[in-house]
């Protein structure tokens, strides 16, 4: 009998607690199996800090929320960009994700508020219109005059499609309506954009 004849009881370890964990990490965006393998047989070992990961994580979860106000990642809510009154309330910046915050914030550059959609149009994968929250958006915009709404998305046909619409939604406001300018690559991911070429598509933002 070759070795590959014996059962696997298992899977890769002796240790099922183990593999569950893997495969548990192996769920994260950016990690593939050999990834969640090595990250595991770090926790588990004794000088791993395993517990205070996992109590940070109780606590994060416990604690983390979305801003009832704009979307943005949270403890305190309303967030403290939200509430803050040094922030111009009539620039409003539309964002997919709370992460497209990050870079905006450090690079310190806007002086706005934010209001995230969560996602992106997509007909092909199921998403539209009544899936975002585009009625609290209309909402906000009524609730608090907005001289300017900038457009943040990123530069993908959904990032397009979902621009469009909020262009239908604004045509009959008295507002300026932008785009952030060339400098984000078709394709790219505005979370993870530096925050010069950031900084230069928002100077030179453009007329949608």
């Amino acid at each position: 009998m070759s070795p590959g004849d014996f059962p696997n009881d298992g899977g890769e370890f002796q240790s099922p607690a183990l593999e569950d964990l893997v495969r548990s990490l192996g769920r994260l965006p950016g990690l593939g199996r050999k990834s969640a393998t090595r990250i595991a047989l770090h926790l588990v070992d004794a000088t791993g800090g395993a517990h205070d990961l996992a109590a940070a994580i109780e606590t994060a979860i416990q604690q983390v929320r979305h801003c009832s106000n704009c979307g943005a990642i949270t403890e305190a809510d309303p967030c403290r960009i939200c509430t803050s009154t040094r922030r111009d309330s009539a620039l409003l910046c539309i964002v997919s994700s709370p992460v497209d915050i990050l870079p905006f914030e450090k690079g310190g550059f806007f002086r706005g508020r934010y209001f995230v959609l969560g996602r992106l149009l997509s007909p092909l994968d199921g998403v539209r219109a009544r899936d975002l929250p585009f009625d609290r958006l209309i909402q906000r915009m009524e609730e608090d005059p907005v001289r300017e709404v900038i457009i943040a998305l990123d530069a993908s046909v959904e990032g397009e499609t979902t621009a469009l619409y909020i262009q239908q939604l604004c045509e009959d406001r008295d507002l300026e309506l932008s785009r952030l300018a060339t400098g984000i690559p078709v394709g790219g991911s505005l979370a993870y954009t530096d925050e010069v070429t950031l900084q230069r598509a928002y100077q030179f933002r453009r007329a949608f």
